[in-house]
């Protein structure tokens, strides 16, 4: 692990406790100290760049974002940092993808930067982030059919209106049927209740090779750590790959290395193995 100078961090079920919100002090700790050792970290999540930001501001992070699933890219958080990378689905496939997902009655999200558009939903229900002030809202359709055209960086289909925490029978029939039909796309899922569709050329592993290479770094610098199917392409990318304590069998079965769980601070604990590996390098063993 001495070699790791780039850390990922999925947000839900990774880097956020249970209640997809708090973020444990000891994570926070860990951060700060690998970022004063020189190694980067960098949030790597399916939720909207806005909510990264807010996260890393709110908390005061040294971290760059890869948002929507490898859709976005910036070197800290927006508005104020650089973009490295931006992809949106090609307006063909959004449309028929929501062929396919309108007639279900599942939630659909379609994210432009700074707005979301909502079909399936009762206008009364607001998404997490326009409750919080962070992006606007419009509802309908024809309001998603409509940014389409214009071009979206991720669709995000869900049958309890939030997160997909709880499993839905019609998820899995949805996502191999946009599979087959679109078998080119990015289709991933964070929790058993949602499906996440993005640009062939998005993937959360990607956009974090782009991200290595803006650095001039390999994927023997690079760790990633995650808990879900949205990250399995970030996993499969970093040389470093690590599985949550509460992943899911196929991540577990694909990672080189297991930590805790994210309500046990596996991400503090996985952190402070690579600060104690980069110290011993450097023949230290107490302090920075």
């Amino acid at each position: 692990m001495k070699r790791v100078r780039l850390i990922a961090l999925d947000m839900d079920g990774t880097l956020l406790a249970s209640d997809h919100w708090t973020v444990p002090q000891r994570n926070l700790e860990a951060i700060r100290r690998a970022d004063r050792l020189g190694i980067r970290v960098l949030i790597n999540t399916g939720r909207m760049v806005e909510d990264a930001s807010d996260f890393i501001r709110r908390l005061a992070l040294p971290c760059m974002i890869i948002a929507a699933n490898g859709a976005r890219a910036c070197d800290a958080p927006m508005p104020g940092g650089n973009w490295i990378y931006r992809c949106d689905l090609a307006p063909q496939d959004t449309h028929k993808a929501l062929d396919i997902l309108i007639p279900s009655g599942l939630l659909i999200n379609g994210f432009e930067d700074g707005i979301v558009h909502t079909a399936n939903g009762d206008d009364g229900r607001k998404y997490h982030l326009v409750r919080r002030g962070l992006i606007e809202a419009q509802y309908g359709e024809e309001t998603l059919r409509r940014a389409a055209d214009r071009g979206i960086m991720k669709l995000f289909a869900v049958a309890d209106g939030f997160a997909g925490d709880a499993p839905d029978d019609r998820i899995e029939p949805l996502r191999r049927r946009i599979e087959r039909e679109l078998p080119h796309l990015m289709v991933t899922s964070s929790a058993p209740g949602n499906i996440e569709i993005t640009s062939p050329l998005a993937g959360k592993g990607t956009a974090l090779g782009r991200v290595a290479e803006y650095y001039g770094l390999s994927r023997e610098n690079v760790m990633a750590v995650g808990d879900a199917g949205n990250d399995m392409n970030m996993l499969e990318y970093a040389y470093h790959s690590v599985a949550m304590g509460n992943a899911t069998q196929q991540v577990r079965e694909h990672c080189r290395y297991l930590t805790a769980t994210n309500d046990e601070c596996g991400v503090a604990q996985i952190i402070e193995q690579v600060i104690e590996h980069v110290l011993a390098d450097r023949g230290e063993t107490h302090g920075e």
